[in-house]
């Protein structure tokens, strides 16, 4: 009876470590988040981008909440991954937008990555689109 019930703690041991080293080495890396905003509008000022031939490219917006009439508004830097939805941006429109900070520089000055964005009043269409009726 003692023996069985060694047998049944051990492998409850096993299969807690089991879960525990798996979730550290492939579901526990989580990313520090130095800042993070959502906007219900942004009004997006500027793009740009820059490439590196062979190397690499960077793609940005800059922008204020659009519902911030101070003067003393902030403006934010905004990289963005992917060059298609940096090519569906315009500027001078608001976007409803949510990004945040994983990164900081030299100076622990914020660099902002864009998560989500969409247009304020709607048009965002989600799931599979056909592409062929046959």
């Amino acid at each position: 009876m003692m023996k069985d019930k060694k047998i049944i703690l051990s492998m409850v041991i096993v299969v807690l470590l089991t879960i525990v080293a798996l979730n550290h080495f492939y579901g526990g890396k989580n990313e520090k988040v130095y800042s993070s905003q959502s906007f219900g509008g942004m009004y997006i000022e500027e793009k740009g981008h820059h490439v590196e031939p062979g190397e690499y490219q960077q793609m940005w917006i800059i922008g204020y909440d659009a519902y911030d009439e101070s003067e003393s508004r902030e403006t934010f830097k905004v990289f963005i991954r992917d060059a298609n939805v940096y090519n569906l941006i315009e500027e001078n429109e608001e976007y409803v937008i949510s990004f945040s900070a994983k990164h900081q520089d030299e100076s622990n000055n914020n660099i902002y990555s864009l998560d989500w964005i969409s247009l304020p009043h709607g048009g965002q269409i989600s799931g599979d689109g056909l592409i062929d009726k046959d």
